[in-house]
């Protein structure tokens, strides 16, 4: 193979991916940053395959160097045509009753049904729009189901860590009383009204914050971070998941077998509260259901702040994001919460 023809088969593959690849969660053809980057790893595979340099670029602007013609053609016009990102939504107060409502008439079905996707999603939910999490920190979204995403084992990683889970771990939180003295876990769940603060460490991050703290104050009612993670702690040292595994898990078979919390079932049993909190199909949650995701947590959380009139540098630094970011989540969010679910968000953090 010539450097020409590598080019040619480039050009081809691109034109077929343009043409038949959809975005697998709605069904519309993929973005223009994704062709790119589909582009991108298809050249850097054919320049190790064929030892040929194989370049996608003009070398006709060395000094700002741009993809060739055809290539940034098709990107251009994917770009102009393609379909927007329906707004995300964020998850609202009547949500919020509604999963702890069909929590309650559950648990009065059935005790163990803590132990079950339901219960789990609303605790991981529940704490999630305080830290601001992305599903990954607590949930499996590439992972087969059954398995967990890990840290990898390679020399970039830090050798304590390599395989370790990239999801929360038992010991990345950590309860505290009200002098914040650390608490044992088997006291804290014997006796939950001792625990005032939770702390966690975030091991990994998107950012350059890898392994910050930040701790949480104990709530009132069903939004509360400390409640949230006793519940979930609880459910893994019953499940009796090794301290090593994600805590993000719940019950699969009535034997106790358990498997890890998918992304995938967040959306599923948050948009069974849209209609359980919004029973007419007319509404705008019904209407725009499908703006209802597993990373409306996030947005949650940042419109909560944002709400009480916290600063975007103060709202990055709570959530571990870039102030872009921020801004990002702010412009995009088509609607607010409510007083009382950013009230609640506001007075939880501390540190």
């Amino acid at each position: 193979m010539t450097e020409s023809e590598a080019l040619a088969v480039l050009a081809a593959y691109l034109d077929f991916k343009a043409r038949t690849a959809l975005n697998p969660q709605t069904g519309d053809p993929v973005q223009a940053k994704t062709l790119n980057n589909h582009l991108q790893a298809a050249a850097a595979y054919l320049r190790l395959a064929t030892s040929l340099p194989v370049s996608i670029m003009s070398s006709s602007s060395s000094s700002n160097p741009r993809l060739l013609t055809f290539f940034a053609d098709i990107l251009r016009s994917r770009a102009k045509w393609a379909v927007p990102h329906p707004k995300r939504l964020p998850y609202t107060h009547a949500m919020f009753q509604a999963l702890a409502s069909l929590v309650k008439t559950q648990l009065a079905d059935t005790k163990s049904a803590h132990l079950d996707l339901l219960h789990t999603v609303f605790d991981w939910i529940r704490l999630g729009v305080f830290t601001g999490s992305r599903s990954g920190e607590y949930a499996q979204t590439t992972a087969p189901k059954g398995s967990f995403a890990k840290v990898p084992d390679s020399w970039a990683s830090p050798p304590k860590w390599r395989n370790h889970p990239l999801a929360f771990t038992l010991s990345d939180f950590t309860l505290l009383d009200a002098n914040l003295c650390v608490l044992p876990t088997h006291g804290a769940l014997k006796n939950p009204e001792q625990c005032r603060w939770l702390q966690i460490r975030y091991r990994f991050d998107k950012s350059a914050t890898n392994f910050s703290l930040r701790r949480y104050r104990r709530g009132k009612g069903f939004l509360c971070p400390v409640f949230a993670a006793l519940s979930i702690i609880r459910r893994a040292a019953i499940l009796q998941v090794p301290p090593n595994e994600p805590l993000g898990v719940y019950r699969c078979d009535p034997t106790g077998s358990y498997t890890y919390l998918r992304s995938s079932e967040i959306i599923t049993v948050m948009r069974q509260a849209v209609k359980a909190a919004y029973p007419d199909p007319l509404h705008y949650y019904r209407i725009n259901i499908k703006a209802v995701v597993a990373h409306s947590n996030r947005v949650t959380a940042a419109v909560a702040l944002f709400s009480m009139k916290l600063s975007i540098e103060d709202i990055a630094f709570r959530l571990r994001w870039k102030p872009e970011s921020v801004q990002h989540y702010i412009r995009e969010c088509s609607q607010f919460v409510d007083d009382l679910t950013a009230a609640t968000i506001s007075g939880a953090a501390i540190l």
